[in-house]
């Protein structure tokens, strides 16, 4: 694959591109549910969540608002899915708030092996390099505490810009937090929808990464940026 040679800025995705969970989602959930009394199995868990999360695009969004998001609203949404998740707790309240700390805490989060070589290489190579997330005001602390993650600004976070991706309105703030003309922009990210087909729809260049494995075009790792991205110099 061949990109412009007008690229200047690469902005990742942040969880499944740059940080993951640990343990995983499913995994916090049916542990923490199980302290606040889910007799519920992983396995269940994991299908509810899936479910839920999917769902919640629209059962937490009035039609007027598709698309656009707020700090409460993002931590209504997750009420609603904590509660389509493990509906049989005991105290859905204090599950519910203790599963929004969990994930709020940099311990349960590891980045990805190859990332911090990757973005300091591209750093080096001259280009600018930002985040940018469907995630609320948490996201800050997670990407503070990963030296080479700090580097990367802005970051814009869904609950902060006032849209989520895949909306329009996401990418023209990405566009000028950026200070960037479109084809100046490079997205890489794992949402197909969201993170490669919206911000072409826009005209900027993208990605996807499709872990663990992907046929080209689509990353399999990270790495495949440095061969696709010489120094800006040279381009």
């Amino acid at each position: 694959m061949v990109l412009p040679d007008t690229i200047s800025w690469v902005v990742f995705d942040a969880v499944g591109t740059v940080i993951t969970p640990q343990p995983t989602v499913s995994a916090a959930y049916w542990s923490i549910g199980q302290r606040w009394g889910s007799q519920l199995d992983c396995e269940t868990v994991r299908a509810r969540f899936r479910v839920a999360f999917t769902a919640s695009e629209t059962a937490c969004f009035p039609a007027n608002r598709r698309g656009q998001t707020s700090e409460a609203e993002e931590w209504s949404r997750w009420q609603w899915i904590v509660s389509e998740a493990l509906p049989d707790v005991q105290d859905p309240e204090a599950c519910f708030q203790e599963l929004w700390e969990h994930f709020a805490r940099p311990q349960h989060w590891t980045i990805y092996p190859e990332v911090p070589a990757v973005i300091a290489e591209l750093q080096r190579r001259g280009y600018r390099c930002a985040i940018a997330s469907n995630f609320d005001a948490r996201l800050h602390g997670l990407l503070e505490t990963q030296p080479v993650l700090s580097t990367c600004l802005p970051r814009l976070v869904s609950s902060e810009v006032g849209y989520r991706k895949p909306a329009t309105g996401f990418y023209r703030e990405v566009l000028s937090r950026c200070d960037a003309l479109p084809h100046q922009v490079l997205m890489v990210g794992d949402d197909l929808a969201a993170d490669v087909t919206a911000p072409r729809e826009l005209g900027l260049s993208a990605l996807w990464l499709n872990r663990p494995q992907a046929d080209p075009p689509a990353l399999s790792s990270l790495v495949g940026l440095l061969d696709l991205l010489p120094p800006r110099e040279l381009r």
